[in-house]
């Protein structure tokens, strides 16, 4: 499952605060956040629906979350 989110991280620092976090929860999946994007888009690919589990962590840490799309892709081989 892809899961596109909107989110208000504004500069590497603060990413890099969340980057741990983020590792831990989303173990075995792939996620980035565009910076230059101007919806700091988080993009997380992952098996398992980790939405709320991300929305929740980015709100503990003060950041706007807001989940904008979720599709299922077929896995590549």
């Amino acid at each position: 499952m892809i899961s596109i989110f909107k989110t208000n991280i504004q500069s590497g620092v603060e990413l890099n605060n969340i980057s741990q976090h983020l590792n831990t929860l989303l173990s075995g999946a792939t996620w980035s956040v565009d910076l230059s994007d101007s919806d700091k888009i988080l993009r997380i690919d992952s098996s398992l629906d980790k939405i709320s589990d991300a929305v929740s962590l980015l709100t503990k840490f003060g950041y706007d979350c807001e989940n904008l799309q979720n599709f299922y892709a077929p896995p590549v081989w």
